[in-house]
Order: C-alpha cells, then structure tokens, then sequence
C-alpha cells in the first residue's frame, strides 16, 4: 500500500511538471539574480505567501497581468529582509488562493511549482553556493514539503544555511521523524529552520496552531526557544512595509516572549498600533500578517548572521560554493 501511495505520488509530480510552468523562461519568475552580485556569499530562495481571494480559482492564473502585479507586490514587502547578503530568487508559481485552500489538486500544482522553480534553480542558478530558503504562510508551507522530499540529501543539507519558514505550523513530531527538519536553537546555528506563529497573549487556538497542539518556535528578538521574555528595547525596528517602500523602522516597537505550551510568539507591545486590528484577517489576536513586520530589523539582521556563520565554518571557494562540493550541473548526482 505503502509503495503504491509513493508511486501514485511520483506519477502526479511528473504529471504536473510536465504540465505545470517551464521554469526556463525568464518570465516565470519575479527575481532571478543569476548574474546580479557575484559578490554576495549566499543565494535566497523565496516562495511567496498567498496572494488571492478569488473564490472562483482553486490555484492563481500566473499569467494574469493583475495577479502578477499583486504577486509581485507580495515579494517585494519581504525582500529587504533577506537580500542584503544574498542573491534573491523568486518563482511565480500556482499557489491556492484563500477559499480553496485545502484543495487536494490545488495543493498539488502549487507545490509542484514550487519544486520545479527549486530544481531549475538549483541545476543552472546555485552552481554549489549557500542556500537560504525563505517562505511565509502558504510559501512555508511549500518549503517545509520540499525540505522533507528533497533535503534528506547530505549535499543539500550541507548547502542549507537556514530556513526561515514563518507563519506555519512545525510540530515536533516532524521534526523528530524527518532528520533533515532540525530547529534553530540559538542566533547563528545553520542547517535549522527557524519558524514562529505571532498571536495575542491568552489565544488558545488558531488555524495555524490548532488547540491542543505545539509547533516550534524561537524568539526573533533574544534568539531563545524558552519563555525568556525579550524587552522593546531588544527590538531594533518593526517595519510596516505594507504602507509603502518608505515606511520607517520603528525601534523598541514591542518585545516578544514564547507561550511554550503553544509553541507560540506573544507580543508584548509598548504603545498601541491605530487599524492594527483591520490585519487579523485569521481572526482576533492572530497577528499573521505582522509575522516579519513586528520583527523586520531583527530578522534582516540574522539572515546576514547565519550566513556569516555559516561561510565562517565552510572553506568557500571564489563562487562561494564549498571548496568539497561538486558544482550543479558537473556529475548526475549534484541535484536531485
């Protein structure tokens, strides 16, 4: 049973690669920095959150000039955060919009994408360098699927610098049953994924951590996986980009503690944010769209820490690929 699962699973990604986008046109993806900063030691994979509510669509239409646009707008309120030290790759890719979300088939292309953008770049982009993969919300999703089928490769997972995949359920069972899935513990351990959920002190359930359950968690403002609180003061910027491209950081904006119960992030906040309820679209006390905002300076931060201690313990060479590693593309076993 098990293997005819595995089976019918594999016929439906070769179904949907062959069907799904080709990853080769430039116009399949909003960032393709191949050729842009050489100079940077690390590569950004990043998968884009949900960005539609057409009731009448269980995946977006990437062609759709519109959705594009929007698609696009959706990346580039998260870029800043990862792309100082990096080279920043972006795929448009047929995500489940909001009202079909749980579509079995809806899941599958979305996903399928997702892995098809990943192979692409990993085969002509990556050339052996350090990878951060990035997602939020539906794009975590995606990237946790791809890390447990293809990161079980020792290759991959010396590539990995971290994961930062936010706004998405991680529970400790996976982590335990799949090796490749190890959580951050500290500011500038690599290989780990770092994840939390952001909500109001006293939530006891939410779509994204059902009652009863735990996901993994750290404190984006302390480093910490226990109940430590962090003050303001250790904020260094909240940053709502969704005003705009000139919206200001804002220092001490609040500081965070973990619900350990939960395997949650509680802000603890110094004054009081006007219309910051009109973005609890999952419900009151659920700040799912504040998941990078709260935390935007501390964030961006650690991504050039991680990757700073990462090529700290790497011999690189020039290309910023381990001096040991086979470059993409050299022998059949450089990518999956």
């Amino acid at each position: 049973m098990m293997f005819l699962r595995l089976l019918l699973l594999q016929l439906l990604l070769i179904a949907c690669l062959a069907w799904g986008t080709d990853y080769r046109d430039t116009a399949a993806w909003v960032y393709r920095e191949r050729d842009a900063a050489p100079d940077k030691p690390a590569d950004v994979f990043f998968v884009a959150p949900s960005c539609s509510t057409d009731p009448a669509r269980d995946n977006i239409d990437t062609q759709d000039p519109e959705t594009r646009e929007k698609f696009k707008w959706c990346v580039d309120l998260e870029k800043g955060c990862y792309d100082t030290a990096a080279r920043f790759f972006a795929p448009y890719y047929r995500q489940k919009t909001l009202p079909h979300y749980v579509s079995p088939m809806g899941t599958y292309r979305a996903y399928c994408d997702v892995r098809a953008a990943f192979l692409e770049y990993l085969e002509h982009d990556n050339g052996g360098r350090p990878i951060v993969l990035v997602g939020f919300s539906q794009g975590s999703e995606m990237l946790l699927v791809l890390m447990k089928e293809l990161f079980a490769r020792p290759e991959l997972q010396e590539r990995l610098v971290a994961a930062y995949l936010l706004g998405w359920h991680i529970s400790p069972g996976e982590v335990e049953q799949f090796p490749q899935l190890r959580a951050a513990e500290g500011e500038e351990d690599t290989g780990v994924i770092v994840c939390w959920n952001t909500e109001e002190t006293g939530t006891q359930d939410s779509v994204f951590v059902t009652a009863g359950t735990r996901s993994i968690c750290i404190n984006p403002l302390n480093w910490c996986t226990d109940a430590t609180p962090a003050p303001a003061e250790s904020n260094a910027g909240a940053r709502f980009t969704l005003l705009g491209e000139d919206a200001p950081l804002l220092p001490g904006y609040c500081g965070a503690v973990i619900n350990t119960a939960r395997g949650t992030l509680n802000p603890t906040f110094t004054v009081h944010t006007p219309g910051l309820e009109r973005g609890m679209l999952f419900g009151p006390g659920i700040y799912h769209l504040f998941e990078y905002l709260f935390w935007y300076e501390n964030l961006r931060r650690n991504v050039v820490a991680r990757i700073r201690a990462y090529t700290a313990g790497h011999a690189l060479s020039p290309e910023g690929a381990p001096d040991d590693e086979p470059r993409a593309g050299e022998n059949a076993d450089a990518a999956p």
